[in-house]
C-alpha cells in the first residue's frame, strides 16, 4: 500500500507550513517519533515515544477535531530501553488490547458517544492528530501529524457514457507500464457505506478504480434491484479502454449486496475480468426478496438464482474455478446482516480451495462493515466488537492490496 509515496512526498512540500503550526521535537527529551510526516489516511504509520524514564507510567493521547472533538488515550508501562513503541508495546489500560501501533487512531470517539459515519470526513478530508505524552499528569512530549485526505491525492470525475453511470479515479503519479484496474460496483444498497471511498483508496493505491453506480445514479428512489449484465459488461469495457490500464487484468470488487454480483460477472466474462474481490456477502446467485426477482438478467432474460440466504451450500455457489486471478472472500462471524456468511464462504472453499493469490479472510468477531477500510473509527461497532473489526479491516485490505500485486498471464 506505498504506491502512492511519491504523491505524499510531493504533499510533504506543499504542507510544509502547516506541520510548522505543530510543536516541533526537541533533540533531547521524551518526543515522538512518526514513521511517516504527513502519511495518508489509508496507511498505517509508526509511532514511538523515545527517551523516557524507565520504569514510569506513560499516558499517550490522541485528539482530532472531524465536525466535534475526537480524543482517545492508552497508558504505558516504560520499558528499560525508556521507548515506547505503540507497535511492539502492550498497553496496561486503553480501549484496546495488545500491541496496536494504530490503536488510537481507530479507537478515537467523542465525549457524547456519536458514531463516525461521514466517509468524506474520515476519508476525502485531511485530519490533523494531536499527539501527547503525560508522565505523572505532566506534558512530556507533543507532535502534531498530518493525515492526507484521499481527496487530495485521488480525485474522481464524474462518468456519463453509453448507460453508465459512476465515478473514475486515476491515480495521479504516471506508471510507464500498464496497471490493473478495477471496478467498484456501487451503489448496491441504499444507506450503506458507498463503494467510491473503496475506489478512491484503491487509486491512491495506485490502480485505476470506476466507481460503478450498479443500479443507477446514486441517492435515486426506488432502486431496482435487478442488475442488466449489459450495464457491467459497458463500463468493464470503458473501463478496459481507458489510457494506461491493463485490460488484461481488471478485477471486479464488490460487497455485502455487491459481493454475489462481483462474482457472477468475473465468472459470467472470464475475458474481460481477472480477479475478483467479494467479502462480506453471499458466493452464489440470490434473489432479491421479498417479492423474488432475477437478480442479473442477459438480454431481459433471468440468470437463474437462489431464493434467499439460507442455502450455502457447494450447489448454490457460483463456478468460481473459472475466474483466472485471484479472488478475494471474507466473512464476519458476528454479521448481523448475513448471519451465515461464514458457511457461504466455506461452500465457495469445496468449489474453489484457495490457491494462485486467492485470500479467504475469516473473522470470527467481527460486524458486517468490516469491508471499509481501516486505521479510522469510520463504521465501527461499539467494543468489544470494534477491535475484532478493525483488525479483519486490516487483514481484508492487506489481501486486497496482494491480490492486485499478482502478475497475470
Amino acid at each position: 500500500m506505498r504506491r502512492a509515496a511519491a504523491v505524499l512526498a510531493a504533499l510533504a512540500m506543499v504542507l510544509g507550513a502547516l506541520v510548522g503550526c505543530g510543536q516541533t521535537p526537541t533533540a533531547v527529551g521524551p518526543r515522538f517519533q512518526i514513521s511517516e510526516e504527513p502519511s495518508g489516511v489509508w496507511e498505517p504509520i509508526h509511532v514511538r515515544v523515545v527517551a523516557l524514564p524507565p520504569g514510569a507510567r506513560v499516558t499517550v493521547r490522541a485528539a482530532a477535531q472531524v465536525g466535534a472533538d475526537w480524543t482517545s488515550q492508552a497508558t504505558y508501562l516504560v520499558p528499560a530501553s525508556g521507548i515506547v513503541d505503540l507497535d511492539t508495546e502492550a498497553p496496561i489500560e486503553a480501549p484496546f488490547t495488545g500491541p496496536d501501533g494504530m490503536g488510537l487512531f481507530w479507537s478515537l470517539g467523542t465525549a457524547s458517544g456519536a458514531s463516525a459515519t461521514s466517509s468524506q470526513q474520515w476519508g476525502g478530508a485531511s485530519v490533523s492528530i494531536d499527539l501527547d505524552a503525560l508522565v505523572d499528569g505532566r506534558r512530556v512530549a507533543a507532535r502534531r501529524i498530518h493525515r492526507v485526505g484521499l481527496t487530495s491525492v485521488a480525485p474522481s470525475r464524474a462518468v456519463f457514457d453509453d448507460g453508465i453511470t459512476g465515478d473514475f479515479f486515476e491515480p495521479r503519479r504516471s506508471s510507464p507500464a500498464p496497471r490493473p484496474a478495477v471496478l467498484v460496483l456501487d451503489g448496491t444498497d441504499p444507506g450503506a457505506p458507498t463503494g467510491v471511498l473503496a475506489a478512491s483508496i484503491l487509486a491512491a493505491m495506485g490502480y485505476p478504480a470506476l466507481a460503478f453506480s450498479t443500479y443507477g445514479s446514486a441517492g435515486e428512489l426506488n432502486v431496482v434491484r435487478t442488475l442488466p449484465a449489459e450495464r457491467v459488461v459497458a463500463a468493464l469495457n470503458w473501463l478496459r479502454s481507458q489510457p494506461g490500464v491493463d485490460g488484461r487484468r481488471v478485477t471486479v470488487f464488490g460487497t455485502s449486496r455487491g459481493a454475489q454480483l462481483a462474482l457472477w460477472t468475473a465468472v459470467a466474462h472470464p475475458e474481460l475480468v481477472y480477479g475478483a474481490i467479494a467479502p462480506a456477502g453471499t458466493t452464489g446467485l440470490v434473489c432479491p426478496s421479498p417479492v423474488p426477482g432475477p437478480a442479473v438478467t442477459v438480454g431481459g432474460a433471468w440468470v437463474p438464482c437462489v431464493s434467499g440466504t439460507r442455502d450455502p451450500t457447494a450447489a448454490s455457489v457460483l463456478d468460481l474455478t473459472r475466474i483466472r486471478g485471484p479472488v478475494v472472500l471474507g466473512c464476519a462471524g458476528q454479521d448481523e446482516q448475513l448471519d451465515d456468511a461464514c458457511e457461504w464462504m466455506d461452500a465457495a472453499a469445496e468449489v474453489r480451495p484457495p490457491h494462485g493469490g486467492d485470500a479467504y479472510v475469516r473473522a470470527p468477531d467481527a460486524t458486517h462493515l468490516f469491508y471499509v477500510p481501516p486505521y479510522t473509527p469510520l463504521y465501527l461497532p461499539p467494543p468489544p466488537a470494534a477491535q475484532a473489526t478493525e483488525d479483519a479491516r486490516v487483514t481484508l485490505w492487506s489481501a486486497i492490496a496482494r491480490a492486485l500485486d499478482v502478475r497475470g498471464p
